[in-house]
């Protein structure tokens, strides 16, 4: 990851990402609700940094550019390092295939690194870290509600549980009962 480029989304991304049950909460939303694991962190870092909440017009335009490049780069990346694992094949040596889902496993971190560079460049009014820390909860479970809009699903008890995780690790100064409240848990 040295070779990435630093930004403070990235950074963000990381970090949260690394929390205690938050890659679980994300992968859950994509598996069950076609989310962006990006999108869902980029939501979660314009409102955790003080930007205003998105407006689902701007969303979609974003998702537009987001969407083609998941498409086009990170899901057949995915899909390839998921066959590598799921369905080895019988007449490679098994250090040779892990040498190689390795390096797709690279090529996919770094597509989603440049998918999170873009967002930024798409989207990044300027943060204001004054903003008081209940604003910026707001501003980041908005965003996530915007998301659902433009995914047409209807938040369940499941989702809010993961907007919840996710909120913990992106607001760790908050109460957990702050921020369930905040999320409608």
């Amino acid at each position: 990851m040295s070779d990435f480029l630093p930004h403070p989304f990235w950074n963000f991304s990381l970090e949260i990402y690394g929390s205690e049950g938050v890659a679980e909460a994300c992968l859950d939303l994509q598996e069950r609700r076609g989310c962006d694991v990006n999108i869902l962190l980029f939501c979660c870092w314009l409102g955790a940094s003080g930007r205003p909440t998105l407006t689902a017009d701007r969303l979609r335009a974003i998702l537009k550019v987001s969407n083609a490049w998941q498409a086009e780069v990170v899901r057949p990346l995915r899909d390839v390092r998921q066959r590598l694992r799921d369905q080895p094949w019988p007449e490679a040596l098994p250090e040779t295939l892990d040498a190689v889902r390795r390096r797709v496993a690279d090529a996919e971190l770094a597509a989603e690194h440049a998918e999170q560079t873009k967002l930024a460049r798409l989207h990044a009014p300027q943060a204001d870290r004054d903003r008081p820390v209940e604003k910026r909860l707001r501003a980041a479970i908005g965003n996530l509600g915007v998301y659902a809009v433009c995914l047409g699903v209807v938040p369940d008890a499941k989702d809010r549980a993961a907007v919840v995780t996710m909120m913990a690790a992106a607001f760790p100064d908050l109460a957990r009962s702050e921020i369930e409240r905040a999320v409608g848990v």
